[in-house]
């Protein structure tokens, strides 16, 4: 291969970005087969897209003469699938991404074949380049990915051009010389098992650091911060040093692959909820870590440049005899990511997929520690063996470590701008508008990802304390965005993410303009969903108001179990606020038990379930969903007698105005459901 100037500089850039490409589709891919079997609440013919991951065994069938000529068309449809994915809806994505996820393992069969070797440049440093665009974008998104969605989509666009213009420049400059020895494919497994373990916790830890602060309740700034320098010091440091094609000893290696899985099994464990066994068992309380608790999940962060070293020994220590050769080991590799992302996904809905799904019942760690043992003992333990790769020339390092230096410090600064600039609220006033919401995972009542949408929906209604239902979005099956981060951020408000990602709740927290005090939750028996309701004190007026957000689910023992807690809970309190969707009617014992105690928001203005439209109602889809409502009913009013989610109050509260905004305008399967409330001395 002729090494032009700055070569060694472009093709690591070109691998970074193909990179980043890859975690960004497969995000996209999975998230887009599992917000279309949510509406469903059941896998269905999206899951049919999981077929699109055989498209790379065509690679087997492709001569010497072709290669060339697959690669580039592997390449391109790459690129389109990026660039197509900011103007697709669910459906169109799984389709598009899932092509654009085979088409970078094909490249990567050919990145990893001794005559294409040119194609990764220095896999390590382009791997930690990747994570650190990655985790710029999404700060700069509170938690979402701007270069995925709406104007600032441009950046995914511009980054596309680029890779193309790179990899025109790569391939013109290659002339398919061999570089190092090739081996037998069969011994490929072990190293792709290794590469594909480091793959698996970029996804699902370090490209998204919030991800780890909805687990935990630890900073987002200081999760970013640790992960940014310490990639980007480390990063630095192997440019510097690329021309003596330096790498750390193995005893370095495996002590520090060591520390990370630990450290990571660990700060996972340290947040894990202890659940009630029995129907009859006390809730069980939970409240904010402290540094102590969220220690080692910074320690971590600081660690996490091993991910790096580790692909590029992986890298530079095995390269196959033609792309041909590697594609089975690779598809063994991307099954080990789709697997444990899954695991991971089952910890959450475990209630609905039989013996699998109770396996892993609270054991969310699971997945990341058979990631970490993979990255363990799949790591080349030979320094003759990393040695593949021919050195970097000292005229790539300035670049590429200047590179990663910006980009943490622009990750640092995109947090920092989001920081809520919380607009003090008239603490004197003693009147609220409060609002319960279930946001679906973030899905509209098609099934597309609606995020911005809910977010201008939460700004019109300007409610002053908001509790979300379904709001653990912190997950692939979300897209590792941060919901409860991403509405506080947009509105301005305090937040309680409520339980957090590790207990397998769906998700109820509490966004709120004014100061938040003392959140806790608490945890009640449950044998399918994970039931656990978000608790704080609120000073509103000169007055404490015990606020609840609530989402149980279940059998009718956890229902019962569920009331239950609530109902003596709430009666501790002088002055309650009790909000969310129960998933019971008016006519159930479990809304019988709640009401004893609390008064129902609606029905204290329209006594027989039947109210006024709210004006922003335009009928779209308005009887949708009809298990949770009757729908308009033309002059008669808007009929709620079937609804499940409800505002309850204690007495000495007065309702000045109820509305609940039906589907599809509440950009939810639920209605949106807010009230007026005022209260005297």
């Amino acid at each position: 291969m002729k090494r032009g100037i700055g070569s060694e500089l472009k093709q690591t850039l070109l691998f970074a970005l193909l990179f980043l490409f890859f975690i960004q589709l497969v995000t996209t891919w999975i998230e887009s087969m599992y917000r279309m079997s949510l509406i469903k609440l059941s896998p269905g013919k999206e899951m049919m897209g999981l077929l699109l991951l055989l498209v790379p065994l065509a690679l087997l069938f492709v001569g010497k003469k072709a290669e060339r000529v697959t690669l580039w068309i592997s390449v391109l449809i790459l690129l389109s699938a990026r660039a197509l994915c900011p103007a697709l809806g669910a459906v169109g994505l799984i389709v598009v991404a899932g092509i654009g996820v085979a088409a970078f393992l094909i490249v990567l069969s050919y990145a990893l074949s001794s005559p294409y070797r040119f194609l990764q440049g220095d896999m390590g440093l382009a791997v930690g380049i990747a994570v650190l665009l990655s985790v710029t974008f999404r700060s700069w998104g509170s938690s979402a990915d701007v270069s995925m969605e709406g104007s600032t989509a441009v950046f995914g666009w511009l980054l596309v051009l680029c890779a193309l213009y790179l990899f025109r420049d790569v391939m013109a400059s290659a002339d398919n010389a061999r570089v190092g020895e090739a081996n037998p494919w069969w011994r490929g497994f072990p190293a792709l098992l290794g590469l594909f373990s480091n793959f698996t916790v970029i996804y699902l830890v370090l490209s998204s650091p919030a991800v780890v602060s909805a687990w935990s309740g630890s900073s987002y700034l200081a999760g970013t911060s640790f992960l940014a320098f310490s990639m980007a010091g480390t990063l630095v440091w192997c440019a510097k040093r690329a021309h003596e094609n330096a790498t750390p000893s193995d005893k370095t290696l495996l002590l520090a692959n060591m520390a990370f899985t630990v450290l990571l099994f660990a700060g996972i464990r340290l947040h894990a909820p202890s659940l009630p066994a029995e129907p009859g068992s006390p809730p069980i309380f939970f409240g904010v870590g402290s540094n102590d608790t969220h220690a080692p999940l910074y320690l971590m962060f600081l660690l996490s440049p091993i991910v790096a070293l580790n692909v590029r020994a992986i890298a530079n220590s095995h390269a196959f005899a033609s792309p041909r050769g590697a594609v089975l080991p690779v598809l063994l590799g991307m099954t080990l990511l789709f697997a444990l992302t899954m695991l991971l996904i089952f910890s959450n809905v475990w209630g609905y997929f039989g013996p699998i799904g109770h396996f892993m019942r609270n054991k969310f760690y699971l997945p990341f520690l058979i990631a970490g043992f993979g990255m363990l003992i799949f790591l080349p333990r030979n320094r003759e063996e990393r040695d593949l790769a021919l050195p970097l020339s000292s005229r790539a390092k300035l670049p590429l470590g200047s590179t990663a230096l910006v980009l943490a410090a622009l990750a640092i600064a995109g947090v920092l701008w989001h920081i809520p600039r919380v607009k003090p609220a008239d603490l004197g006033k003693r009147q609220l508008t409060i609002m319960t919401y279930n946001m679906q995972q973030g899905s509209e009542i098609g099934g597309n990802r609606n995020y911005s949408q809910q977010l201008a929906l939460l700004r019109k209604v300007n409610a002053d304390i908001i509790g979300l239902q379904e709001s653990d979005t912190a997950r692939p099956s979300g897209g590792n965005v941060v919901a409860v981060r991403y509405f506080a951020d947009g509105l301005g408000y305090y937040s309680y993410y409520g339980p957090n990602t590790v207990s397998g709740t769906f998700g109820t927290a509490i966004l709120s303009r004014v100061p938040i005090g003392n959140p806790r939750t608490f945890f009640t028996f449950s044998d399918g969903d994970e039931v656990a309701t978000a608790e704080a004190d609120i000073k509103v007026g000169g007055e404490d108001i015990t606020f609840f957000c609530n989402h149980p689910a279940g059998s009718r023992k956890a229902k019962t179990a569920h009331a239950e807690a609530l109902a003596a809970e709430a009666a501790r309190y002088p002055r309650v606020v009790s909000v969310g969707d129960y998933n019971f009617r008016q006519d159930s014992p479990w809304y019988v038990t709640v009401a004893a105690v609390l008064n129902d928001s609606w029905l204290s203005l329209y006594p027989d379930a039947v109210g006024k439209p709210h004006p922003m109602a335009t009928g779209r889809a308005a009887a949708r969903r009809k298990s949770r409502m009757t729908g308009l009913e033309g002059d008669a009013g808007l009929n709620m007698t079937d609804r499940i989610d409800h505002i309850f109050l204690s007495h000495n509260f007065r309702v000045i105005e109820s509305y609940y905004l039906p589907p599809a305008d509440s950009e939810t399967d639920h209605p949106a459901h807010w009230a007026v409330v005022s209260w005297d001395d």
